[in-house]
C-alpha cells in the first residue's frame, strides 16, 4: 500500500454556509513539484489551510504520510502568502530563518551562535547570505519571499506547502526558488504550490491539480494540463499560454 505525503479524502470547507471546498479528494505524488491552480475563489488557499488545520473542516480527513497532521507536523513546512505577513515586525532575515529551527532548539531556549550560523547557511541556499542582519521589512518583495523559503528549508521538512510563492516576485527570485524546489524534489521531497500563472505551469511543475471548489482533474502536467481541463476549471475557453491566470 502506497503511503502518500499528503492524502485528502472528501474534504469540505465552508465559510458562512458557502462551500469553499466541496468533497475534494487527492492523493499527492510521492515526490516532485505540484501546482494547485484555479480561478479566484476556487478554494486553493482554503485547501492548504484546511490541510494544516488553520481552518475547520466541515467534512473529510487529511493524512500526512499516513497519519493525522497532529502526529506529523515536524514533516511539514508552510510558506503563507506575502500579503498575510506583518513585514513591520522587528526581526532580521536571520531571525526569521532561525524561527524554522525552533523545533530543534526548543521554544524557550535562546538562539545560540551555532543556530545563527545554521540560519545563514539556509539564507545562502536562497542567495541571501549577506542579508542575514538586514531588517526583514527593508528587503524587496522577492527577497522577503526567499527569506520565508529559507525558514521553510530550516525546518528540514519532507512536505512543503506554499501559497502563491511566485506572486509579485522578480525574475531572479523566481529562478532561485525554482532551483531550490528542484533540489528538494531530487532529494525526495514533495513541494505543493498554489500557483496563479498558467503560462509557467508546464515549465516549473511535474504535477497539477485543477481546482474549482471541487476536483476538476489531477495528474502529471503533460497529460492533465490540457486546454479541455483548463476550460472546465475556469468556465471559459482558455489557451495554454494565457498569461496571468
Amino acid at each position: 500500500m502506497t503511503i502518500h505525503p499528503l492524502s485528502v479524502k472528501n474534504l469540505t470547507v465552508r465559510y458562512g454556509g458557502r462551500a469553499a471546498l466541496d468533497n475534494f479528494s487527492w492523493d499527492a505524488p510521492e515526490r516532485g513539484l505540484a501546482a494547485i491552480v484555479g480561478p479566484n475563489g476556487a478554494g486553493k488557499s482554503s485547501l492548504l489551510k484546511a490541510v494544516l488545520g488553520l481552518v475547520p473542516k466541515a467534512a473529510g480527513r487529511v493524512e500526512i504520510f499516513g497519519k493525522p497532521i497532529s502526529e506529523q507536523r515536524d514533516l511539514i513546512a508552510y510558506v503563507p502568502q506575502r500579503a498575510s505577513v506583518d513585514w513591520d515586525f522587528p526581526a532580521t532575515a536571520g531571525d526569521v530563518v532561525a524561527m524554522g529551527l525552533y523545533r530543534r532548539i526548543g521554544w524557550l531556549r535562546p538562539v545560540r551562535a551555532a543556530d545563527h550560523a545554521a540560519a545563514r547557511k539556509y539564507l545562502d541556499m536562497v542567495r541571501l547570505g549577506d542579508f542575514a542582519d538586514r531588517q526583514i521589512g527593508a528587503l524587496s518583495g522577492g527577497q522577503q519571499q526567499r527569506v520565508f523559503l529559507a525558514r521553510a528549508l530550516a525546518q528540514q521538512a519532507k512536505l512543503f506547502l506554499l501559497d502563491e510563492p511566485f506572486a509579485g516576485v522578480d525574475a531572479v527570485t523566481e529562478g532561485v526558488m525554482t532551483g531550490v524546489f528542484r533540489e528538494l524534489r531530487n532529494a525526495g521531497s514533495l513541494v505543493v504550490c498554489v500557483h496563479h500563472d498558467l503560462s509557467s505551469v508546464q515549465e516549473i511543475f511535474d504535477h497539477v491539480v485543477l481546482l474549482h471548489r471541487e476536483m476538476i482533474a489531477s495528474g502529471p502536467v503533460g497529460t492533465t494540463f490540457t486546454p479541455e481541463n483548463i476550460s472546465r476549471t475556469y468556465g471559459v475557453p482558455l489557451a495554454l499560454n494565457p498569461g496571468n491566470g
